[in-house]
């Protein structure tokens, strides 16, 4: 595989996937939360460890979703630049929208920590776009471009709820 192409790859991904955590988690939530709030007055109390879970998870959700463009080396999570091998790396062994599930794991485990309704609704504000979008635009452009290959992925892996094994099946190259 051509080096060039897996750099650009990796670092495209990268700073996608780092916009978007810091848009989707830091940026928009700062409008939500009072301009006064500051962070490091949180008490260490239950919520305070509950609220880490799921942002820990996401974190790691992320991650994988990262490593599996990065192994792939083959496109990007951007329509213009569509991997071209249908993508069973990474988080996409447990769920098929790890970018997506990651960050609304990050946004809930802030509603927590934070105790803030506002976060909470706009995390099922932000989960329903995703939904309409991963359902009206992403999953019709996935199925055309990978036809019965994606249709047995989607068979086998869901969509929101990730799996608590990791897919390791056959997806059959044959269209």
């Amino acid at each position: 595989m051509d080096l060039s192409k897996r750099l650009y790859t990796a670092v495209l991904t990268f700073f996608l996937t780092l916009f978007y955590v810091a848009l989707m988690c830091y940026f928009v939530p700062r409008l939500i939360l009072k301009p006064d709030f500051n962070v490091f007055n949180l008490g260490m109390n239950a919520l305070f460890f509950i609220g880490l879970v799921p942002i820990i998870l996401g974190l790691l959700t992320l991650i994988g979703f990262l490593w599996g463009f990065i192994a792939a080396g083959t496109g990007t999570p951007v329509p213009y630049d569509m991997p071209e091998e249908l993508m069973v790396r990474g988080s996409y062994r447990f769920v098929r929208n790890p970018e997506y599930v990651g960050g609304c794991l990050l946004l809930v485990g802030q509603a927590i920590l934070f105790k803030s309704f506002g976060f909470l609704l706009y995390g099922a504000v932000l989960f329903l776009l995703f939904h309409l979008l991963v359902l009206f635009v992403e999953e019709r452009m996935l199925k055309q471009k990978f036809g019965k290959l994606y249709e047995q992925y989607c068979a086998s892996v869901p969509r929101w709820i990730p799996r608590l094994r990791p897919f390791r099946g056959d997806i059959s190259k044959s269209r």
